[in-house]
């Protein structure tokens, strides 16, 4: 008995400081998060699902959109070295893995300079270049970019993620998103961070191509769990269908209660959170974050 109340209490536990640097365990480390049952989801589907169907069938009303086109987003800030190794490891997989062709490559520069924009071109990577000549922050550079694309489905990464993954997934992920409406946003992030309190994690379902998928399902205060920044591929729909970003007026110290990451992830992700269901591909862990480089000045000063 006291063996087992034991184990219970350590496998709560976050796995150890460093888990910023450690991959996806498999099964993952659930932790302190609450995992839930079946009839809870189906709940939440059954509250969303009509309501989805319906914004996704006025979607070119809403934005319009190119149909199956995605738009691979990098924002970027004032860091070369990661943005470059990014680049690379993307390429690595465009030219030798994936095999979907309805791409536009995007860097949003956030007020790097002229020197780094023209760095960034020579790389003879990206499709289009969206240089800003300051930092709008976050929000600003988002919510900017966002109205430019005319993609359907739009991945964002910032430039300090890396792409580890050795088979094609873009398909599967579009699949994903056709067979189940109320998922607006898929999560692509390999991390050890299963573990968080505020984690509400359903069962696992299927896609007709055998995709195993978690739903993650809005924390109590719904605002985390859907919505996020980082390495994410969400429908152009199910973000205008909630309204835009927030308006930041000024790229605040992340030390500020109200810095852009909040705006961003909190303020905006309480409305995308609730209408909209988030994903997490079993196998479908693409970018990692080696947190090995300075926080970006996009985020706040």
């Amino acid at each position: 008995m006291i063996t087992e109340i034991i184990e219970k209490i350590q496998l709560r536990l976050p796995p150890n400081r460093d888990w910023t640097r450690q991959k996806q365990t498999e099964p993952p480390t659930y932790g302190w998060a609450k995992r839930v049952g079946q009839d809870v989801l189906d709940g939440e589907i059954a509250k969303r699902r009509q309501a989805c169907k319906d914004i996704l069938e006025r979607g070119q009303a809403i934005r319009p959109y190119v149909p199956g086109k995605v738009a691979v987003i990098i924002l970027s800030c004032c860091r070369w070295d990661p943005l470059q190794r990014l680049v690379e490891s993307l390429r690595q997989f465009l030219e030798k893995v994936e095999s979907y062709a309805l791409l536009e490559k995007i860097l949003v520069d956030n007020g790097s300079g002229p020197d780094l924009v023209k760095r960034a071109q020579g790389l003879a990577f990206f499709d289009t270049v969206v240089a800003h000549d300051r930092n709008l922050g976050l929000v600003g550079a988002m919510r900017d970019i966002y109205r430019r694309t005319d993609a359907e489905y739009i991945i964002f990464i910032e430039d300090d993620f890396i792409l580890e993954y050795d088979k094609p997934f873009l398909k599967r992920l579009i699949r994903l998103f056709e067979e189940y409406p109320e998922i607006g946003i898929i999560r692509l992030k390999d991390q050890n961070n299963w573990w968080k309190p505020h984690r509400v994690i359903a069962p696992l379902r299927e896609t007709s191509d055998g995709t195993a998928f978690w739903t993650w399902l809005p924390s109590r205060d719904g605002m985390l769990n859907g919505w996020a920044a980082g390495s994410v591929m969400f429908r152009k729909v199910s973000y205008f269908s909630v309204g835009e970003l927030p308006e930041a007026e000024e790229n605040v110290s992340r030390d500020n209660k109200l810095h852009q990451g909040v705006i961003y992830e909190y303020m905006y992700g309480k409305r995308f959170n609730a209408q909209w269901l988030a994903a997490k591909v079993k196998d479908g862990c693409v970018f990692v974050q080696p947190n090995d480089f300075a926080p970006s000045q996009g985020w706040g000063r």
